[in-house]
């Protein structure tokens, strides 16, 4: 309301008719610097907004800076950088800024992917940079995308610790490694 009194209003009498209002706003937003440094991102942001809306193709600054208050040289620089960003509206930055921020995530895993690749084989010893590796001994990525399952995943009692429930109660102990003879001897 205060941003539309100060730029839209241009009579004496409507803005006298705001002067409580300013003063209340000038109370909350805790002083009239705040208040006008609000205005100002507010007036920005706008311009911003319309020179994206406008697109690309245009030659000259985005109309409307003036009426926004904003000096030629603050105008100047909002329309170069949304310019410079290819007049994308916020929406799209924020969704472009979401894709890059993905891609540079996933270009962080292949690269540490990668250095797995070369750095251990499949039997876990450690590549030296300088030897040859037989081929059937590299990590490919379906090996880094296997799922890897428990190797006795079938059999009833795990070979070394493991959890057992009871089929009356189901009260559930776990075992240590190593003292499976100690529950189960037989």
């Amino acid at each position: 309301v205060l941003f539309y009194s100060e730029h839209v209003f241009k009579d004496k009498s409507a803005k006298k008719k705001m002067t409580p209002l300013i003063k209340q706003l000038t109370k909350m937003f805790d002083g009239v610097e705040a208040v006008m440094g609000q205005q100002k991102e507010m007036a920005e942001s706008a311009y911003r907004d319309a020179v994206a809306e406008a697109g690309p193709g245009q030659e000259k600054m985005t109309q409307g800076w003036k009426v926004l208050g904003l000096d030629k040289e603050t105008a100047t620089g909002i329309f170069e950088e949304t310019k410079a960003l290819g007049f994308l509206s916020r929406k799209e930055l924020w969704e472009k800024e979401e894709n890059d921020v993905a891609r540079e995530q996933y270009e962080a895993e292949e690269r540490l992917r990668q250095e797995l690749r070369d750095s251990v084989d499949k039997d876990g010893n450690v590549i030296d940079p300088d030897a040859d590796v037989d081929p059937d001994k590299v990590i490919t990525d379906e090996d880094l995308n296997q799922d890897w399952e428990d190797d006795d995943a079938g059999d009833e009692e795990p070979t070394s610790g493991g959890a057992k429930e009871c089929g009356n109660c189901g009260y559930t102990m776990f075992i240590a490694k190593g003292r499976e003879g100690r529950f189960f001897s037989s």
